[in-house]
């Protein structure tokens, strides 16, 4: 009825009426000598506006160098380290409507892998945008880079007259680029129609995206209620409210269901209960051997009419099946890698890490310098780079020995690898950032991304080699445009394409280990959206896709940074971060937020099991190495641990960074100190000693006495009333 109605909207009003249509009236007769012709005013002629100068300044630049020839109006630009930019001055004049381009001249030999630019005021990741990268140029060769700041204006209220922005130049060191023609200016013919041609397709996203959002809660009048994959064969069982003729469909991940106006993979059921078998491997759009262990299966009618949800596996045959392996106790380490200081696991008692596994940096599709270790998936030959594994092995290797549960970090650059299968793996939609959302749009690049995810789980789910527990997928999803990059996009299509991503990691991986979860990973923001989307919303989005298309084992890698990470003193400065459920920051001030979340039955795998959250990144700030900035960053360190140890929600925290590194924008959140620092290399911070101390019997000595740099007197002070 519905449908019926929407087509009625779109009808002329006489034709919605019982009334006999109306007569038209002949045209107007043309005037008698007598009257005056009347004649339309001429088109007013186009606005034009004249560009407005912008220039950058000394203050405030990191990692980079400048210079300006005045003479010839050229800026040159040095980066010097991996976390570069720079100021302009501020606007000489209000902005016009028109000016919606920020452009300029280069001549950049090796180009500039990202251009982020920040937009003054308060320079933050949820005021800027990321416009990708800027290419290299040749010889003398000027290129032009433009950047359409309309949306931003606006989003942003930025133009007033002294406002300022922020370039950011990727995370190179050693790159030139000569600028000049540096300006903000109205759109070019070409820019005002390639303006309106992404205006056209942000609305078709978000038709797309409203789809998603009616399908996932609509009651259909049939349903998939189980999919058993078996090791040659995939049982779909369901039922049919038995009018008319049904199939049951097949929709592999590059098939949106709710886009999907014929679905051509299915077979023919006829009672009101069915259970039919299809063949789990088969020869399916380019693949010779398409596995149906990564499909969805849905009831369809002939003509196209999609009735029922969409339901993935529920049942995995399983290839092997080691034993469950959880943290002996909440006490973990982040970014772990091999050096000098692996006796650290040991020292202070480390029984969960995590470890970052850039999928491009394994997988090729073909085969050259190191990629020479063979693997067979989807009837397609990868290779997989032996120097990469073989150090994964070594880290691996370190963890099972100890019993310490592995949590991998799966990213996916989208650019500067030695890997053919990069360009194949990164979204088609990717405009930037540091990694890119998986490509799965097409089923050539669904197979690399699946036969890579199959490569580590076989190898990783052993003792040969060591295991991986628990995979996180991508990076802090709700801040997309830096660490998971799909473009501008509404949310529910965001999320089907990063559901579909971690149903394939789920269901691979389950065929060697059925006690592994896959986490969504996630930012500080809880029902702010300080990035592209809220922490908690993505989380009651992933529940509504699992509650359509059947429940599987996610968890969560939450990342409770404070409000602002310079700054260590959460427990004054977090000032957005309550205890109400809809707090808009989750920090360590207030864990017992995502706590109570994951507690929530509502929640639960399957209503009866506790999903696992791990506190997957996280850490305070020592802004230098004073006593007292020491101090308070070790007194973060203790109250975190407090709070974890207490809450039951949490299964676990990961302390990020084992050690202060450079290329984290002047961050010291380490352990231990900066390896190259002048005055004590890598030493270990009071933060080490606190987290050595934690869940020991020698933890009050070393916490209590930074109950006073706190300003509280009992450790029960910390928890929320």
């Amino acid at each position: 009825m519905k449908v019926k109605l929407l087509l009625l909207a779109f009808l002329p009003l006489y034709l919605l009426s019982c009334e006999p249509a109306p007569v038209e009236e002949p045209d107007d007769p043309a005037p008698g000598p007598d009257e005056p012709e009347v004649v339309d005013p001429p088109a007013p002629e186009p606005r034009h506006v004249e560009p407005v100068s912008l220039s950058f300044v000394e203050k405030g630049k990191y990692d980079i160098t400048m210079s300006y020839d005045e003479s010839a109006g050229e800026w040159q630009l040095t980066t010097t380290g991996t976390d570069p930019y720079i100021y302009v001055a501020g606007l000489s004049q209000d902005l016009e409507d028109e000016h919606r381009i920020l452009s300029f001249d280069y001549k950049c030999s090796a180009g500039v892998d990202d251009l982020q630019v920040f937009y003054g005021k308060a320079i933050a990741e949820n005021r800027s945008r990321h416009f990708g990268p800027v290419p290299a140029s040749t010889g003398d060769e000027w290129k032009i880079c433009s950047c359409n700041i309309a949306e931003d204006r606006a989003s942003y209220s930025w133009g007033a007259k002294g406002e300022n922005l922020r370039l950011d130049f990727g995370n190179k060191k050693g790159i030139k680029i000569l600028i000049r023609n540096f300006q903000i200016r109205e759109m070019n013919e070409d820019e005002q129609k390639a303006y309106e041609e992404a205006l056209k397709k942000a609305e078709g996203k978000g038709a797309e995206a409203a789809r998603i959002g009616d399908y996932l809660g609509k009651s259909f009048p049939c349903s998939v209620t189980k999919v058993t994959v078996g090791a040659s064969e995939v049982t779909v069982s369901g039922r049919t409210d038995g009018a008319g003729s049904y199939y049951v469909a097949d929709i592999a991940p590059w098939e949106n269901v709710t886009e999907m106006s014929s679905f051509p993979n299915k077979v023919e059921i006829s009672d009101g209960s069915f259970s039919v078998k299809f063949s789990r491997i088969v020869s399916r759009d380019g693949l010779s051997a398409y596995d149906r262990l990564l499909s969805r299966f849905a009831v369809v009618k002939s003509d196209g009419t999609l009735c029922s949800h969409a339901r993935y596996a529920d049942e995995i045959n399983a290839e092997s099946d080691p034993a469950e392996l959880r943290p002996k106790t909440k006490k973990g380490l982040g970014g772990f890698i091999r050096n000098n200081n692996v006796s650290d696991l040991d020292d202070l008692g480390i029984t969960s890490v995590t470890i970052n596994i850039l999928l491009n940096s394994i997988v090729n599709t073909v085969q050259s310098g190191n990629y020479t270790l063979e693997h067979k998936y989807g009837g397609v030959t990868y290779y997989m780079d032996k120097g990469n594994v073989a150090s994964f092995d070594k880290v691996m290797a370190e963890c099972s020995r100890r019993g310490i549960v592995v949590s991998a970090i799966l990213l996916n650059r989208q650019s500067d690898t030695n890997s053919k299968a990069t360009a194949l793996m990164k979204h088609p939609e990717n405009d930037g950032g540091n990694y890119s959302m998986p490509n799965l749009t097409a089923a050539n690049a669904v197979n690399v991304y699946a036969a890579v995810l199959d490569f580590l789980a076989k190898r990783y789910s052993s003792s040969t080699y060591g295991r991986i527990h628990h995979w996180i997928m991508h990076n802090e999803v709700d801040a997309q445009k830096e660490w998971t990059n799909m473009g501008d996009q509404p949310e529910w299509r965001y999320m089907d394409s990063y559901v579909k991503s971690m149903r394939i990691c789920h269901n691979i991986v389950h065929k060697y280990d059925p006690h592994a979860s896959v986490l969504i990973s996630l930012t500080h923001s809880w029902s702010k959206k300080e990035y592209q989307y809220a922490s908690r919303s993505l989380l009651e989005d992933l529940c509504k896709f699992s509650a359509a298309e059947g429940d599987f084992l996610w968890g969560v890698a939450y990342h409770p940074y404070p409000q602002n990470l310079n700054k260590p003193e959460f427990w004054k400065d977090d000032t957005s971060a309550t205890y109400a459920a809809d707090s808009p920051y989750c920090t360590f001030k207030n864990l017992e937020v995502v706590s109570d979340w994951m507690l929530d039955k509502a929640h639960y795998f399957k209503g009866s099991q506790k999903r696992i959250l791990f506190l997957s990144e996280n850490g305070t700030n020592s802004p230098s190495y004073s006593a007292e900035d020491l101090a308070r960053q070790a007194a973060g360190a203790a109250w975190a641990w407090k709070k974890v140890a207490a809450l039951d929600g949490i299964d676990g925290i990961q302390w990020h960074n084992w050690q202060d590194n450079r290329a984290e924008g002047g961050l010291r959140i380490g352990l231990r100190r900066f390896p190259d620092d002048s005055e004590d290399p890598n030493g270990k911070k009071p933060a080490w000693y606190v987290w050595q101390a934690a869940g020991t019997a020698n933890e009050a000595a070393v916490f209590d006495p930074y109950l006073s740099v706190i300003g509280i007197s009992s450790w029960n002070d910390i928890f929320g009333k």
